[in-house]
């Protein structure tokens, strides 16, 4: 017999909904500037995800909301411990910094020093790494199944290689001979290592939101199961 009042189960649900509703958010933000340019044919492909800021109103407008929708979670959203949540409060302050400080209008291939738009996108995807890679131990503690326990580590260790993956293989991009570089930063190679490194923390953060809440399906925006 379940004997949580439905006020608390109806708050656990809605914690769960805005979950999953940011995983799949940050999940959609690199389709919309990829369907932007080669769907819709609105916009040339842009050497990153900030470059789209410079682009088209709509465009725009979707990078900065985005942005701020994640900002304002992050900073509202309580860790499991004191350093996680303000591990979340610094990303979502950089999320913020993201949108409101915008990427030189000069284009990623033009070396114009550091920003206030790069040094947050910096801190931001560092903060995710940190909780990613120590924080996401404190909830799996509470799985009695070793089996699902070793899954779900598993699945947040993939989720952080591939974000560390991203992030090395931009850096190490940046050392090659000037013409590789200069070639590379033209032909988008920012844009994917950005991308990829957003989908692997939107894998990280679903999957997550399905390790705290194991009675809904893996399926968005499908009810609860029985």
């Amino acid at each position: 017999m379940n004997d949580v009042p439905p006020s608390i189960m109806h708050l656990e649900r809605s914690f769960i909904v805005q979950r999953r509703g940011m995983a799949i958010l940050a999940a959609l933000f690199p389709f919309v500037f990829l369907i932007s340019s080669f769907v819709l044919r609105r916009t040339d492909f842009q050497t990153s995800l900030s470059a789209y800021y410079w682009t088209r109103d709509f465009e725009r407008n979707f990078f900065v909301g985005v942005l701020c929708a994640v900002a304002v979670f992050l900073l509202l959203y309580k860790g499991y411990s004191w350093i996680e949540d303000r591990v979340l409060d610094l990303a979502g302050l950089c999320a913020a910094g993201m949108a409101f400080f915008p990427m030189s209008r000069l284009g990623d291939c033009v070396n114009t020093g550091l920003s206030l738009h790069g040094a947050s996108a910096v801190m931001f995807f560092s903060c995710i790494f940190y909780i990613c890679i120590f924080m996401s131990e404190k909830s799996l503690q509470q799985i009695r199944d070793a089996r699902k326990q070793a899954w779900f580590r598993g699945a947040y260790r993939w989720c952080s290689g591939i974000m560390i993956a991203s992030v090395v293989l931009a850096i190490a991009s940046r050392f090659l001979p000037g013409e590789f570089v200069q070639a590379l930063c033209e032909r988008g190679a920012k844009f994917w290592f950005e991308a990829v490194g957003v989908w692997a923390f939107s894998a990280f953060w679903y999957i997550k939101t399905r390790e705290l809440d194991p009675t809904v399906s893996w399926v968005p925006f499908r009810r609860r199961q029985a």
